[in-house]
């Protein structure tokens, strides 16, 4: 017989109900254990976006408060000091460029107090210390276009839309598999997260390495990596997968996967928006001042009363307004322009044209025959057919030569069709015809072709109206104005009774994108309106333009600011 004593059958089940309840407990923990970790992570990620976006919109705004250079973007805060102290770091002038220059933390006390160089002279704070969810510092990356000019001879690039159509040296940002997200990027920003793999941070100034990752194709082996050279040479960061996310059966990507990088990034066409805007203010207050007399908010105010009339699209314009012309390109020229008048006549086999004021006030003198000039002299240079002139010269085919001298006064011994360029023109007469801003004579007989100056005070005063930056810049040349100064309100969508208003015209519009009425790409300067305005409401001089708040897409970018009312 069995000596031990059997437990009561209720005894037994407490002990197993006990049992189940210590695992029960056990399994609780470790699911309130995981449940924290990974509401941890999501508060991490959710941190770390709302981080990244709010660097992005301050780093915007920084660029376009810009007080001397609007757009300039800042240099990295780098470790080749030897650390990272918040600084945007400028480099020796006797350095040769290195990209990687263009890579760093992202910087938030505003230019190292050693920089001198360069004429840089941003001095102000990017305004907080952004940190993502893990606490680490954000990284940047900048274009090469935005901030120095590498190519020329200044300190500082000129920004304006024109950039865009730049082709090199953009930033560009694929997704996890390699295709293109965006391949015209400012900048990046990148939240580097905890350190995966093999990255140490434990040094003073870890390198780029230690905090951006890098992911492999299984397909064929190629890298993409976040630091170093390449990819910043190559100008090309990844927005990755997140570790966490890709299994052990994803093939996309060779194994061990270590990737954590959140990126965000500013388009080209995001800086020159938000760019827009502040050149347009200024420009709009110039206006006002002009029309408006002086008060508090008028220091600079004319009181005349009316908007100017406007300066006359094209190549070779001096920005000066024209008599009864509402709508072309800004009239910032800041000195009254000439009257003068240029005069062409054809008889006997000889072929005369003078101007009043000599080459002063035109580009040149263009003389066309029906064979090519063989050679030329002096300030009159051939091409095929056509000598230009722009003072004393001459331009020969055998004993038929025609010439000019200093005075502006030319004779040829044949007959020819003789332009006058670059004149900005009023009106012209029987042999002659309006070209633009150029003058076309030809045929037996006289003609004549006059500028008179408009009658309007200038709009620019030695410029005390417009900022350095616009003129430095040239976004006068990135707005079309228009004005009811003929007594014809305009309209703007549903905006009716408007006194005056801009179309920032962007970048121009490059095939297969452009779906201005003219076909192909836009070009400029140029007379036409289609090269400016890109829908057909905006281009067809009816004093009605588009609404205020259409997007902006490929093959449009015009954007309305209303000035007054």
């Amino acid at each position: 017989m069995n000596s031990r004593r059997l437990r009561p059958k209720g005894q037994r089940g407490m002990v197993l109900i006990l049992i189940a309840f210590i695992i029960g407990l056990g399994a609780a923990a470790f699911m309130f254990k995981m449940f924290n970790a990974s509401s941890l992570q999501v508060e991490q990620d959710e941190k770390t976006m709302r981080v990244l976006g709010e660097a992005k919109a301050a780093l915007i705004a920084w660029a376009v408060s810009h007080p001397s250079h609007p757009g300039q973007m800042p240099y990295p805060d780098r470790n080749g000091d030897g650390n990272y102290d918040g600084y945007s770091d400028c480099f020796a002038t006797n350095v040769s460029f290195s990209y990687s220059f263009l890579l760093g933390r992202l910087p938030i006390r505003g230019l190292d107090p050693n920089c001198n160089n360069h004429g840089i002279t941003v001095s102000a704070a990017l305004g907080e210390d952004f940190r993502d969810g893990t606490g680490e510092p954000l990284w940047y990356a900048v274009s090469k276009n935005l901030v120095h000019d590498y190519n020329g001879t200044g300190s500082n690039p000129i920004i304006n839309p024109s950039i865009s159509n730049i082709a090199t040296d953009w930033i560009e940002v694929v997704d996890r598999n390699g295709n293109v997200i965006s391949n015209r990027v400012a900048a990046v920003i990148i939240a580097p997260g905890t350190s995966v793999g093999a990255q140490d941070r434990s040094s003073a100034a870890p390198d780029a390495r230690e905090y951006l990752d890098r992911i492999v194709r299984t397909s064929d082996g190629v890298p993409f990596k976040n630091y170093s050279l390449p990819p910043l040479e190559a100008n090309q960061f990844i927005m990755g997968e997140d570790i966490r996310r890709v299994g052990a059966n994803d093939t996309v990507f060779q194994k061990p996967y270590y990737f954590n990088d959140k990126l965000v990034f500013i388009t080209a066409d995001e800086l020159l928006a938000a760019l827009e805007v502040r050149a347009a203010n200024e420009l709009k207050n110039a206006l006002l001042n002009y029309f408006e007399p002086v008060s508090g908010d008028r220091p600079n105010g004319r009181g005349v009363g009316y908007f100017p009339y406007a300066a006359s699209l094209g190549s070779g314009k001096d920005y000066a307004c024209v008599t009864s012309n509402v709508a072309g390109v800004l009239p910032i020229n800041s000195l009254a322009p000439a009257n003068f008048t240029c005069s062409y006549s054809r008889g006997g086999g000889v072929t005369s044209a003078s101007c009043s004021t000599g080459f002063t006030n035109i580009n040149s003198i263009d003389m066309r025959r029906n064979n090519n000039f063989t050679s030329s002299l002096g300030s009159c240079t051939r091409s095929g057919r056509d000598c230009t002139c722009t003072g004393a010269g001459s331009c020969s085919r055998n004993t038929q030569t025609f010439s000019c001298n200093a005075s502006g006064s030319c004779v040829a011994n044949f007959n020819g069709t003789v332009t006058f360029k670059g004149g900005e023109f009023t009106s012209a007469n029987t042999r002659c015809s309006l070209a633009c801003t150029d003058v076309m004579c030809s045929g037996a007989g006289a003609g004549s072709a006059t500028r008179d100056s408009c009658a309007d005070p200038v709009f620019n005063t030695g410029g005390s109206q417009l900022p350095t930056w616009i003129m430095t810049n040239r976004w006068y040349d990135y707005f079309y104005y228009a004005s009811s100064r003929n007594g014809i309100k305009l309209t703007a969508g549903s905006k009716t009774n408007i006194d005056s208003l801009l179309v920032g015209t962007g970048r121009t519009i490059i095939a297969p994108n452009s779906a201005v009425s003219k076909g192909g790409s836009q070009s400029r300067p140029s007379c036409l309106v289609n090269d400016y305005l890109d829908t057909a409401e905006n281009a067809d001089a009816d004093e009605i333009f588009d609404k205020q708040s259409l997007t902006r897409v490929p093959n449009y970018n015009d954007h309305t600011y209303v000035v007054a009312p």
